[in-house]
């Protein structure tokens, strides 16, 4: 029993740390991807629709029970909108990282008048 029981609790933390970075992950993609639809969702809105992407990508960081590691960044070039999300993971046991960051790319949306069709 006192070898098992040390082998078990570590088995359990890191089993409940990897979750941990798979819901954390899964939240940060989920983040990335709604600020960069909302910051693609305006041809000329600029810096406007960065704004909104931002706000936008915290609410659902905030919602979905996580914390942010840094404001998320966002880039308008060529048409395309590259959105960066950095979530925290909570800690329980050691050698997982502590930041998961996803990145999201989206081509802006274009307004074409029923002519330009």
């Amino acid at each position: 029993m006192i070898l098992v029981v040390p082998i078990v609790v570590m088995l359990l933390m890191i089993a409940i740390q990897a979750a941990l970075v798979y819901h954390s992950s899964a939240v940060a993609s989920a983040a990335a991807a709604r600020g960069a639809s909302t910051a693609a969702g305006a041809e000329f809105a600029g810096m406007a629709a960065a704004v909104s992407g931002v706000y936008a990508a915290s609410d659902t960081v905030a919602e979905l029970g996580s914390e942010l590691a840094s404001t998320p960044a966002v880039g308008m070039a060529d048409g395309m909108v590259t959105f960066t999300v950095a979530v925290k993971v909570p800690r329980v046991a050691p050698f997982f990282p502590s930041v998961i960051t996803r990145t999201v790319v989206e081509p802006l949306e274009r307004t074409t008048t029923e002519s330009q069709r």
